[in-house]
């Protein structure tokens, strides 16, 4: 074999490497989005959101606060009928409503945030916050029960 033929092989590895990189990072962006399928159309509803289109993204962001606290009502309603068990899930559950704080919170930043970066910098934070949130969520769907 020459010189440009290893070469050449080694171009297409690399391109094939960063083609397998590039799947692998969005597959796993999309497993975080949300932890439920159901739950992952409320934040792409409003991530696009531009500083001009602030009063759709509160509206979203309200929509995101509300449909948490609807999982944590749920999540207290499977506690109470557990009898056995409940270290993990207490510990689980503190995860969640502290993701609660924080996304509320971020949520709060929004009304003083009132140019485009400062705007876009919260936003991001609200995602995050938003994210963190659903796969605590996830977490307590795989925490057993009894």
């Amino acid at each position: 074999m020459g010189m440009k033929t290893i070469s050449g092989f080694r171009q297409i590895a690399f391109a094939l490497g960063l083609g397998a990189a590039a799947f692998a990072g969005t597959h796993a962006a999309a497993g975080a989005v949300g932890a439920e399928p159901s739950t992952g159309h409320l934040w792409s509803d409003i991530k696009g959101d531009a500083f001009d289109q602030r009063d759709h993204f509160v509206a979203g962001a309200s929509r995101l606060a509300a449909k948490l606290d609807e999982q944590i009502q749920e999540l207290r309603a499977k506690r109470g009928a557990m009898t056995t068990d409940t270290k993990e899930w207490d510990f689980s559950m503190k995860e969640v409503e502290n993701c609660r704080v924080l996304l509320t919170g971020r949520i709060g930043e929004l009304a003083p945030a009132t140019t485009p970066e400062t705007w876009a910098d919260v936003k991001d934070k609200i995602g995050e916050a938003w994210k963190r949130s659903q796969l605590a969520v996830d977490k307590m769907s795989s925490t057993r029960t009894s």
